[in-house]
């Protein structure tokens, strides 16, 4: 797996993320499918650290998230830093 292909899905996740969270409705499978969502985009963003070699915070295995929102925040800042910014929009690619 490369880092594009870890990006690639990185950014969707982020936005979707954010939209769920964003909206004010409710419906029956809300909860589980953000807890979903957020547990797959923070695995891909721990892995997206490991392959650029971005110092990330302790995985919390009891928690219901592998990282807090502070954490995930820290991590998403320093991976910017390294040129992966997870809320460019999808499309946004950086070939060059």
């Amino acid at each position: 797996m490369t880092i594009e292909s870890v990006a690639a899905q990185l950014r969707p996740l982020r936005a979707r993320i954010d939209a769920q969270q964003a909206n004010t409705h409710t419906w029956p499978t809300k909860e589980e499918e953000l807890a979903a969502d957020v547990d797959r985009y923070d695995r891909r963003l721990l892995k997206a650290a490991a392959m650029l070699g971005v110092n990330a915070p302790a995985a919390r295995r009891r928690e219901q998230f592998l990282l807090s929102d502070a954490d995930r925040a820290q991590l998403e800042h320093r991976l910017a830093e390294v040129g992966l910014d997870v809320h460019a929009k999808a499309d946004e690619s950086s070939h060059h």
